[in-house]
């Protein structure tokens, strides 16, 4: 009845504004047309091939933000032109007299907060899946996928640039092998925009028109471009990267040195179709995870940092409910729940086009037995299929496999499957959404009650931003490669976990309102949201909501104010923080308030602070987060963060915290020493790392990592390493 009542409500609220609508997607649909060049272009920076002078043209870009209507301050010209192995982009960026911004020399680091300049592709051009490829005014790159409205720069590939610095304006070149991304065969138009971030001015524009409330990249609001002829077939589109490795560790007073190697492939099954291998991957160059003081009774889900999983990742995580119910999370794989490294043997994906409207991917990985868990094969099939002019339909299957013949004396263990699909809605002019899907869990013993069903409507302009959203987990929905935390309460009596199937209903509404001058303020917002949750008997489990207002200064400064409202229905006696003992079971109501501010953080120095408020729980808590910065402009950047607790809970204190400071070089485009230190009294760990990578070719690197470990009572050391590992890009 909620469910219903949530949703008819908000169809209301859609029709009210329907007929005040206009389109809200791009403005303007420009499109150009490029040539293809016998001269050879060697990627330099200074543009002073005969060719970029009568090369197509693509200029007089339009404001995206803080304002999306007129002609840019400073404007930007690309031209354009190809070969049989590269597409070439020469760009002439107009500067002020000032110098840029540039916040790192650093690869794929705050890509959109420095001044540069980046290309947004669309080979199946059908609004789905790109790339973005990019360059700072100082040279350094990104690279990465992009969503429909979002992107990840973790995709790494091979490419060239460079950059050079005039009076008066600034150059770069980019020769982008077509080998190294994936796109139709025989296709003659592509999905094109370019992207200028002016920090001088703070402010962005876009050839294509993008609106303001969406992100740069988005792939609704991308040109055409034209090739006057086919775009070349690649053969022979396969790359190798082997790597060699070696680990020395010290426990105590005990010393090892383990060597390891092992082999990444790519290989091109056609001109959009993809085969990934690894067999022996190692992921020691990774960044460690941030650690966190978990306030909540439930796990919260770490970021994915490794690459293997991270490529083409759109296709096999955005599915299900964000930080609530997700039928795949990759971290399961290779990975305990505590963080601890499960080896991998191999692994295998293959994902890519089978049309332009039907995107494949199925991923398998075997991993070695660890800490007492028997061998597993995990298997991830998905696809996205697109229908109308911006909706799709998503499915995936999931498979956990013991393949060990000393199988789990658990005989629930051996294996767990889910299945599921959802339909996603985007009206043609952008402002209508909506999604449904149901996904299914299938365990030995056919539990019954194993699904997870949800439902959601949404409208989205300028101004409004209207979601309300249903979901329901029965209590046997288990997926062991997904991530469904509120599913899992802790009896802290009994010292075990049960399972409480639930429904979700959730409601969002934001106002934004962009005043005509900008010379005080860029926008303001006003937002309030709800969730609350019951059982399947429909007896409430939890309410939690927040109201706010958030202001955004034209001078990049931004300070928010809000209150949130909790209301907690414990079913068991639970545990949060050991040190404060056990929580009765009860209800409990609690608010509190947070004040937010982040200076200007374009500037060399910058620093931001939260501080929260209120009750919690049976008791109080004040929590203070903060940072400060300081760019040394372009090699260093000097950064602490910390989060420190004052919290009462059964009458008594604790005040848990965590500080880190993080150091980092970059002394040149190539060469980066990031050191990152981490204390916590909650885990009472103190945790050194500190990371040199030197990309010495496009897509190679030798990187040197050291990691230390300290218990917080007395410095006591606890662990050591130091990994050498060399990888080379072959293709």
């Amino acid at each position: 009845m909620k469910c219903t009542s949530s949703i008819f409500l908000g169809f209301i609220f859609i029709f009210l504004f329907y007929e005040r609508t206009n389109g809200q997607a791009s403005q303007t649909s420009r499109s150009i047309t490029v040539v293809r060049t016998a001269s050879k272009i060697i990627a330099d920076g200074k543009l002073d091939e005969e060719i970029w002078q009568t090369a197509p043209l693509a200029d007089s870009f339009i404001n995206k933000w803080p304002t999306d209507t007129g002609r840019a301050r400073l404007q930007t010209e690309v031209r354009i032109v190809y070969d049989d192995q590269y597409i070439y982009f020469g760009i002439k960026a107009y500067m002020a007299d000032k110098l840029p911004v540039i916040q790192s020399l650093k690869r794929d680091i705050n890509p959109y907060y420095s001044d540069g300049v980046s290309v947004v592709l669309d080979p199946a051009n059908k609004s789905t899946s790109g790339y973005t490829f990019g360059v700072n005014a100082s040279g350094a790159q990104m690279d990465g996928i992009v969503q429909v409205n979002s992107d990840t720069f973790d995709w790494d590939t091979k490419w060239y640039s460079a950059t050079h610095m005039y009076v008066g304006y600034w150059t770069a070149e980019l020769a982008i092998p077509f080998r190294s991304f994936r796109f139709p065969d025989g296709a003659t138009q592509w999905g094109i925009n370019f992207i200028r971030n002016d920090m001088t001015n703070n402010c962005f524009s876009t050839w294509n028109q993008v609106p303001i409330q969406f992100f740069g990249a988005n792939l609704n609001c991308l040109g055409k471009i034209i090739f006057s002829h086919d775009v070349p077939r690649v053969s022979g589109n396969n790359a190798f990267i082997p790597y060699v490795s070696s680990k020395i560790d010290q426990e105590g007073e005990k010393i090892s040195v383990t060597p390891n190697a092992g082999i990444d492939a790519k290989i091109a099954v056609n001109s959009s179709l993809n085969l990934d291998i690894t067999v022996n991957p190692d992921f020691s160059e990774v960044d460690v995870d941030r650690q966190i003081i978990n306030l909540d009774r439930f796990n919260v889900l770490l970021p994915e940092r490794r690459t293997f999983f991270l490529e083409n990742s759109d296709l096999f995580s955005n599915l299900g409910i964000e930080n609530a119910a997700v039928p795949f999370v990759s971290r399961t794989i290779g990975l305990t729940a505590d963080g601890r490294i499960v080896p991998i043997i191999a692994g295998l994906r293959f994902t890519g086009n089978i049309n332009p409207s039907f995107r494949l991917g199925v991923m398998n990985i075997q991993s070695a037995e660890k800490y007492g868990q028997s061998p597993q094969n995990y298997t991830v099939a998905a696809f996205d299929h697109k229908i109308f002019k911006r909706s799709n339909i998503r499915g995936i299957v999931t498979n956990r496999q013991e393949i060990s013949g000393n199988q789990s004396k658990d005989p629930g263990a051996t294996y767990n499957r889910v299945a599921g699909a959802e339909l996603n809605f985007l009206s043609n002019n952008t402002r209508f959404n909506g999604r449904a899907g149901y996904y299914h869990s299938f365990n030995p013993g056919n539990l019954k009650s194993s699904g997870f069903g949800l439902a959601s409507i949404g409208y989205t302009d300028k101004h409004i931003n209207f979601t309300a959203g249903w979901s329901q987990i029965d209590s046997n929905y288990i997926s062991d490669l997904g991530f469904t935390p509120r599913l899992y309460n802790y009896d802290a009596v009994n010292d075990t976990t049960v399972r409480i199937g639930y429904n979700a209903y959730t409601q969002s509404f934001d106002y934004t309102f962009y005043p005509r001058s900008k010379k005080t303020m860029n926008s303001i917002d006003l937002s309030v949201k709800t969730n609350e949750y019951f059982t399947q008997l429909n007896t409430f489990s939890e309410f939690n909501g927040n109201t706010g207002l958030d202001f955004l200064f034209a001078n990049r400064r931004e300070a928010s104010v809000a209150w949130f409202q909790n209301s907690v229905s414990l079913p068991f006696q639970t545990t949060i923080f050991s040190e404060a003992g056990s929580l009765p079971k009860a209800k409990y109501n609690f608010g509190f308030l947070q004040l937010k501010f982040q200076s200007n953080f374009l500037k060399p120095f910058s620093w931001g602070l939260t501080f929260e408020h209120g009750g919690y729980y049976n008791g109080k808590r004040t929590t203070y987060t903060g940072n400060i910065k300081y760019r040394r402009q372009p090699w260093g950047n000097f950064e602490i963060d910390f989060v420190y607790n004052k919290i009462v809970l059964n009458g008594k204190e604790i005040r848990p915290f965590i500080i880190g400071p993080t150091i980092e070089f970059a002394f040149s485009t190539t060469l980066f020493w990031t050191t990152f230190l981490q204390y916590n009294t909650e885990i009472k760990n103190f945790n050194v790392n500190s990371r040199l990578q030197w990309r010495f070719k496009p897509g190679s690197d030798i990187y040197l990592v050291y990691t230390d470990n300290y218990l917080t009572d007395g410095l006591v050391h606890s662990s050591r390493n130091l990994v050498f590992k060399l990888s080379y890009w072959l293709n």
